[in-house]
């Protein structure tokens, strides 16, 4: 339940910022350099119709543009606009204010306890997908 709540939490957020959560995790992955469609559907575990009807959207809101690729002219990436960038960092903010609210309810001594257990899931998340 405890994750189910923070997810819920952190969706209440960046939806309140413009963006719905597929959209969300796009942009941020485009920033992350996850540029191809189907490299993407492959990181979120979905189909690649999925990724193209979020991406056409994307590009239809100017988020994102769709450029060839330098070593497949062939290929079509993505890149975040100027608006793309705008939009992630304020839906990131709603995020954060949205934890920052959540640890204003624990006591002050365990606050610091949340946010690096917060830093240990993004640590393991990251080795998992071979980031460091």
């Amino acid at each position: 339940m405890t994750l189910i709540g923070l997810a819920r939490a952190l969706e209440i957020a960046v939806n309140a910022s413009g963006l719905t959560g597929s959209r969300f995790r796009a942009l941020a992955l485009v920033r992350a350099g996850v540029t191809s469609g189907s490299v993407m559907a492959s990181f979120l575990d979905v189909r690649p119709p999925t990724v193209t009807s979020v991406m056409n959207g994307l590009v239809e809101d100017g988020l994102v543009e769709r450029v060839r690729a330098d070593d497949d002219r062939r290929r079509v990436d993505f890149v975040l606009t100027a608006a793309g960038s705008r939009a992630l960092a304020e839906a990131e903010a709603a995020a954060d204010r949205a934890l920052e609210s959540l640890v204003e309810e624990l006591a002050v001594e365990d606050r610091g306890d949340a946010w690096r257990g917060l830093d240990l899931w993004r640590t393991a998340l990251d080795r998992r997908r071979g980031v460091e």
